[in-house]
């Protein structure tokens, strides 16, 4: 068994992505802040199966052993949502250099609290296997 079979481990490396891609997502809204017409954009976490819940209302069963496991149907990829407002500059420019430092900041607390636990966890992880005192 590897490490990334691990449910929080791979749940913490996910998170830290996100946080990742996000912030790269805020900061080419900050840098266009002054560009004309440009739209301010931010990374949205979706599920396809909360997604299609919310839809249905109604859980994915596997019925047989050939139908793919709800599992198999998250979706990795980033998606970018194009923010709407009606807030806009002269120059149709909707990014508010205020709002996104803000999200920044509060993705930048996110990122950091994923990677602490990623470091306890296999921080714990050396302890029970006696390799505590080996990396220093």
């Amino acid at each position: 068994m590897s490490y990334s079979d691990l449910t929080i481990v791979n749940s913490l490396a996910r998170s830290m992505q996100h946080t990742a891609r996000r912030n790269r997502v805020l900061a080419q809204n900050i840098a266009n802040v002054d560009t004309p017409n440009y739209k301010a954009q931010d990374l949205v976490e979706q599920q396809f199966p909360a997604t299609l819940r919310k839809a249905y209302s109604a859980d994915l069963t596997r019925t047989h052993r050939a139908h793919f496991q709800s599992s198999a149907f998250k979706t990795l990829a980033p998606i970018i949502e194009v923010k709407n407002t009606d807030e806009k500059t002269i120059s149709g420019n909707t990014v508010n250099l205020e709002q996104n430092l803000v999200k920044i900041n509060e993705n930048s607390a996110q990122h950091e609290r994923a990677t602490s636990l990623y470091r306890k966890y296999f921080s714990f992880i050396n302890i029970a296997s006696g390799r505590a005192g080996a990396r220093r």
